[in-house]
């Protein structure tokens, strides 16, 4: 019997031993031990846990995008800023980016390079798109207005490459298109590399340039803003639900989009109507999407009471412009579209026109109670549109057509109600030494409409001038 005993200690003993090695040589030295211990019982503070971007190991941080948390929220009709943090620092926009894809879309449907019905080819590279996507089919093709609606709603990542390879002919060069339409918004400080918004180290915007992109597409596409708001969109058996819940949640609420990734953090470009006031608000980096869309409800709830405290203007709607050729109708579902042969978004040819004989010295405009010119012909019409011989009062001309939006929006807030209601906002390009201007006016005036007209604003101190339209002062004739 002691034998077996003796035994069974000695194989505890070196059983105890083997177990002291073990732990001897994969225990932490005494400095790595007591770093492990203050790093877990200290708390990461908030900031830094804001601030940590957890991305793949292929991630290449920006250096000047230094943190997340943005926000801005301002009244759009005066442009006027209620609440605001860090609105100027650049930020990762993620998938806000598919708000300047679709603007595009929008100005290439007016414009005629695309047709709802147009049947736009799938690519591989739209094919092999991360999620989210609409579910396009190997080979096949997507309409236009599918496309659309799926950026809008489901914030597809494959329909937004569809519609970029359509325009720019690859996404990368619509990207450069995107740019620069972004520094014709007044975006100065906008970079997009992609029309998903797929993570991209220098694919970089601002709060701030973000709602001027809002403004924009409200401004330019007022026939089309209405998409914003639909809450699904049926697709082949499938239903793409708006990711924008604020739709739902938040009363008076009618747009725009949501977006996230890790460097970004989750995003959101607002507008709502409250006591005829539209006010727009960006969120940017915020922790979740609950988080997120609380923040602006806040946000857009003490902007509507200072908005009312400050006695601002009221929202008017703006008119639908003369080159719309659809309206927010035309995406409805049920409706049935006419497939057309692919495209790729070819520019309407317009028919040849004989050339006028030239002009000697063309008048100036002038600011005069009586006609600037000889009474026009029997239904001739200028190139913008306007009937020759006409009146309005021009506001200015502007390098950016935010600027001259705006001024058009103080001076109308200016009139008296029974000639705002009548008058009509309009803004034009012209080219003069080579540079491109956006000129205000308020048209739909009678003579002297437009000459009592500015004189009151002149009251205000608001520049302005009551000129009869001729075939000079018109875009593109100077």
């Amino acid at each position: 019997m002691t034998f077996p005993l003796r035994r069974v200690a000695a194989s505890l003993a070196w059983l105890a031993a083997g177990v002291l090695f073990v732990t001897a040589t994969l225990a932490p030295s005494g400095a790595d031990a007591q770093s492990a211990t203050i790093k877990r019982a200290a708390p990461p503070s908030k900031a830094h846990s804001k601030s940590t971007i957890r991305t793949p190991s292929s991630w290449v941080a920006n250096p000047a995008v230094n943190g997340k948390d943005s926000y801005l929220v301002l009244d759009a009709t005066s442009g006027r800023e209620l609440a605001s943090n860090q609105p100027d620092e650049l930020r990762h926009p993620a998938s806000l980016t598919k708000l300047m894809t679709i603007y595009l879309t929008f100005s290439a449907l007016d414009s005629g390079r695309l047709s709802l019905g147009d049947a736009l080819p799938v690519s591989l590279n739209a094919l092999n798109a991360p999620p989210t996507k609409m579910g396009l089919t190997p080979g096949g093709t997507v309409n236009v207005r599918d496309a659309a609606m799926a950026l809008v709603t489901r914030s597809a990542n494959d329909a937004a490459i569809v519609l970029a390879e359509a325009l720019g002919g690859d996404e990368s060069t619509f990207a450069v298109l995107m740019t620069q339409k972004a520094r014709q918004l007044g975006m100065s400080s906008t970079v997009y590399r992609n029309a998903s918004g797929l993570p991209h180290r220098d694919q970089v915007t601002t709060a701030r340039d973000m709602a001027r992109l809002a403004y924009a597409l409200m401004r330019d596409f007022p026939h089309y803003y209405a998409v914003f708001s639909v809450h699904s969109y049926p697709y082949r058996g499938r239903i793409l639900e708006n990711h924008n819940r604020m739709l739902t949640t938040y009363e008076g609420a009618d747009g725009l989009k949501t977006g996230y990734t890790v460097a970004s953090g989750f995003n959101l470009v607002m507008s709502a109507v409250r006591d005829n006031r539209r006010l727009i608000g960006v969120v940017m980096g915020g922790d979740s999407a609950w988080q997120r869309d609380r923040m602006m409800a806040d946000l857009m709830d003490y902007g509507f009471m200072t908005a009312q405290s400050m006695r601002l203007s009221p929202w008017t709607s703006i008119r639908k412009p003369p080159s719309a050729r659809y309206t927010a109708i035309n995406f409805d579902p049920s409706l049935i579209v006419p497939e057309t042969t692919p495209r790729l978004a070819v520019a309407r040819v317009e028919p040849q026109v004989a050339a006028p004989p030239p002009v000697q010295a063309p008048p100036t405009e002038q600011r005069v109670a009586g006609p600037a010119v000889p009474p026009p012909a029997q239904g001739s019409a200028a190139p913008s549109g306007l009937p020759i011989g006409t009146w309005v009062i021009q506001v200015g001309s502007f390098n950016d057509s935010q600027a001259a939006q705006l001024a058009l929006e103080r001076a109308s807030s200016a009139l008296p109600d029974t000639m705002r209601s009548s008058a009509a906002a309009t803004v034009d390009e012209i080219q003069m030494a080579n540079k491109t201007f956006h000129r205000a006016r308020l048209t739909n005036l009678s003579q002297g409409q437009a000459v009592d007209g500015c004189k009151q604003l002149e009251k205000r101190k608001i520049y302005c001038s009551a000129i009869q339209v001729t075939a000079w002062n018109t875009p593109g004739a100077r």
